[in-house]
């Protein structure tokens, strides 16, 4: 059985074991150097759980995934979505995008935004399945301009796409 609910303080070091167990579907990719990676921050947790912007799944008493976001504006940037290895392909993913997508507009978000991979079938090609379209470069806000600036050191943008919930 799963259950999706509002992060607490005290999950914030569990979310980040799932993303470091996460990002190893990367690790032969060549997108992500996996071993100087860093996971989201305790700040940035902290922050999203205070705006109300942060959700974990658990499956058998365990957390199995979890989606975090940040406000932009008048709009929610989904800025981590992760499911551990164990409990993938159950469909934890899209439900705690689309809870997230719900709490969003409960909060008053105008419109949900992400960043991605293109080309691995659980990025892009999964979003997309949900709704999801890719946001063409000369319709980026400044935010996301910004923030592919502090991407461009550690990420190949060219691999990279904004979406946005249609």
């Amino acid at each position: 059985m799963t259950d999706i609910r509002s992060s607490i303080m005290a999950d914030i070091f569990r979310l980040q074991e799932v993303e470091r167990a996460a990002a190893e579907l990367f690790r032969d990719t060549g997108l992500i150097d996996i071993d100087g990676m860093a996971v989201v921050s305790l700040t940035d947790h902290v922050a999203a759980i205070e705006a109300g912007l942060s959700l974990v799944c658990e499956s058998g008493g365990r957390i199995a995934g979890f989606a975090i976001g940040e406000w932009q504006e008048r709009d929610v940037y989904l800025h981590e979505l992760d499911v551990d290895p164990a409990f993938q392909k159950r469909g934890i993913g899209a439900a705690l995008v689309r809870r997230f997508v719900d709490e969003s507009r409960a909060l008053g978000a105008r419109d949900v935004y992400l960043a991605t991979f293109r080309d691995p079938p659980w990025n892009a090609p999964f979003y997309r399945k949900l709704g999801f379209r890719d946001v063409a470069r000369s319709d980026y806000l400044p935010w996301m301009t910004a923030l592919e600036e502090s991407q461009a050191s550690f990420l190949d943008l060219a691999t990279r796409v904004f979406m946005k919930l249609a």
